[in-house]
């Protein structure tokens, strides 16, 4: 009995079926048992897990993080590149409303990693609705994370705020680039500060009973890490800022503008030059200025807001009439001026 136990053995893992050390991402709950990191950002992650936003509180001391060979210093309030950009541009991969971890999900985002691999992004931001089981956001963010990037993930209205905590918290045992952007609010990349509003303003849409959901005051609350900012502001949200016609980043099916009036008041109010949206998948693929006009991609602009739409291949009517089946964006900021590229993925 012993021997032909130890032959099925050693063939499962002559065949790869049975390894010492599994891959997290094609099996996730193996990171429940791997030992938990003794470091500053790992307990800060860990005295946080049912927190929807982070605070902006210090830590006692800041900490150095190293990620794709660059030096970061982590406050609790901010996580912060060391000098400045070393192109001089800050290029961001983003991809929004990823839903799942299908097969034909992880060739839209090999797609699109090759893209911002030829880009060369500093950051890739994961804009809400990465998934909605804890498995699946961890699989996602970890498979963006083989990129050596920070990867910024920030809740949408699928996720629940318990699971997602706790699925970046196991993503940092791996992975010291798997950053939660619901509780680290700030970054700054030297040339670009992304700041974060985690959560979706609605209630109702908020798919989870331990979801998350922002209150009026935290919009108010955007100055905390905004007021500082010694580069342009790049505003990341899930859900859109309200608009004023059918062109809107926030233009649903039937219902009109349903983004957040506060929101848009906010960016208007504090000039804020740059915001990445999404949430309204249809009205994915488009960029306006803070006024409401469209604003050119591929063009240098000293202002844009964008609705990513979603990076899910699944076919998605848009209100422009055209057939996604996913779609990405990149934004570079050089100086005081941006640039939005849409990267779409090829229906089959």
């Amino acid at each position: 009995m012993q021997k032909a136990f130890l032959i099925i053995v050693l063939s499962l893992v002559a065949q790869g079926v049975w390894a010492a050390n599994p891959d997290p991402i094609q099996d996730p709950e193996s990171l429940s048992e791997m030992p938990t990191p003794d470091t500053p950002y790992f307990k800060f992650l860990k005295s946080h897990l049912l927190k929807c936003a982070g605070d902006g509180q210090k830590l006692a001391k800041p900490v150095e993080f190293e990620m794709s060979g660059r030096k970061y210093t982590f406050d609790g309030r901010s996580l912060d590149l060391q000098g400045s950009d070393p192109d001089g541009v800050v290029t961001i991969g983003i991809l929004g409303a990823i839903k799942d971890f299908s097969k034909e999900t992880q060739a839209a985002l090999d797609f699109f990693l090759e893209k911002f691999k030829k880009e060369k992004v500093d950051v890739i931001v994961l804009d809400g609705d990465i998934a909605a089981t804890e498995f699946e956001i961890t699989q996602v963010v970890l498979y963006c994370a083989k990129s050596g990037l920070p990867v910024l993930a920030l809740i949408g209205n699928t996720e629940g705020r318990t699971s997602f905590n706790r699925a970046l918290l196991n993503a940092a045992k791996v992975s010291a680039n798997a950053i939660n952007f619901d509780l680290v609010r700030r970054v700054d990349l030297g040339g670009a500060v992304l700041v974060s509003l985690p959560g979706y303003l609605d209630k109702k849409f908020v798919h989870q009973s331990g979801g998350c959901s922002y209150m009026p005051k935290d919009v108010q609350g955007l100055t905390e890490f905004t007021r500082d900012a010694k580069a342009p502001v790049v505003l990341v949200s899930h859900g859109p800022p309200a608009g004023k016609d059918k062109n809107g980043l926030d233009t649903a099916v039937e219902a009109g503008n349903v983004g957040d009036a506060r929101l848009a008041g906010f960016l208007l109010d504090h000039k804020i030059p740059f915001g990445i949206f999404c949430h309204i998948l249809e009205a994915g693929g488009r960029a306006l200025d803070m006024n409401g006009n469209k604003v050119k991609t591929k063009e240098w602009v000293p202002n844009v807001y964008t609705n990513v739409g979603s990076a899910n291949p699944l076919p998605w009517q848009l209100n422009s009439g055209k057939l996604s089946c996913g779609m990405a964006s990149v934004l570079k900021i050089k100086g005081d001026k941006g640039m939005l590229e849409f990267v779409e993925h090829p229906c089959k």
